[in-house]
């Protein structure tokens, strides 16, 4: 209560943190557990999706969520739960809060050849996923992204944590919105699965402060996982890891340089477009390589 009490926007205090909650789910017989704030929402309404076990991470119905059309990435999701940021006191609402999502991630763009479990395949799903949330969608802000890229190991597992940011203009004030962001911890689940953490932020300003606090609960999360293959996908880690021995993934990373398209329309459904129509593009989608 005393956090509460002393809360500020540069140390606020954080709702279900004390004391957090051990979880933990399976995924095609992989153990995911993690330690999570409890789920806290201000208005009241309950976690999306306390966690659930997926059995099976391979039939595509559980992947669809109503798309008529294979999308290039789709998500099967095990846990979704929120959690909020609170100032001084005398401020009722909330700062900030960040919306929590575990899931399988189906990569249905990449290549047959290629493997998750290959790093340098890794890296290049990642930039394409960021393209494909990025410039493939101008319809949304612009993105910086890969921002604050690290590498880590865990378990003798290859994680990679990375963040995507609004692009911001340092001749003009902060405003709302500029806060929010997108904070990514990703490993190989399959060939074409990744385990995918996901951290939706809405930050406060000034932006400094909320990234460097939302990011503490990210570190602490990410800082309490274990994972561990099934016997047979981590037979299929090592097998593809024999055949790809010199495979490596970059230590860090800038933001890549991407131009954004600067016009576009609705894609026409029944016509069999895609959901946007890139009228005048801007940088093409990164190409995977073998």
């Amino acid at each position: 209560m005393l956090k509460r009490l002393f809360a500020s926007r540069k140390r606020p205090y954080v709702t279900g943190i004390n004391p957090p909650e051990r979880v933990s789910v399976s995924l095609s017989g992989c153990q995911l557990e993690l330690t999570l704030p409890v789920h806290y929402r201000s208005d009241g309404f309950e976690a999306d999706l306390e966690p659930t076990d997926i059995p099976d991470i391979y039939p595509p119905e559980i992947y669809n969520y109503g798309h008529t059309t294979p999308l290039p990435f789709s998500y099967a999701f095990c846990i979704r739960r929120n959690w909020e940021y609170f100032g001084p006191i005398w401020r009722g609402r909330c700062l900030g809060g960040t919306s929590f999502h575990a899931s399988s991630l189906r990569i249905d763009c990449l290549p047959k050849s290629m493997s998750c479990f290959n790093p340098e395949h890794l890296e290049q799903v990642i930039l394409r996923y960021l393209y494909d949330k990025g410039p493939a969608s101008p319809n949304f802000r612009k993105k910086t992204a890969p921002v604050n890229w690290r590498v880590e190991d865990k378990q003798g597992n290859l994680w990679v944590l990375f963040e995507s940011h609004n692009l911001l203009n340092p001749s003009k004030e902060e405003e709302g919105g500029d806060a929010d962001f997108e904070s990514f911890a990703v490993t190989a689940l399959d060939d074409g699965y990744l385990l995918f953490l996901s951290f939706d932020n809405y930050g406060y300003l000034p932006v400094k402060d909320a990234v460097e606090n939302i990011n503490k609960v990210r570190d602490l999360v990410c800082g309490s996982i274990h994972w561990t293959l099934s016997d047979t996908l981590a037979a299929r880690k090592e097998a593809v890891l024999q055949q790809y021995p010199n495979a490596s993934i970059s230590s860090q990373r800038d933001p890549e340089p991407w131009v954004y398209p600067t016009k576009w329309r609705d894609g026409d459904r029944e016509k069999g477009e895609p959901r946007l129509v890139i009228l005048e593009p801007g940088s093409p989608e990164p190409e995977f390589v073998v």
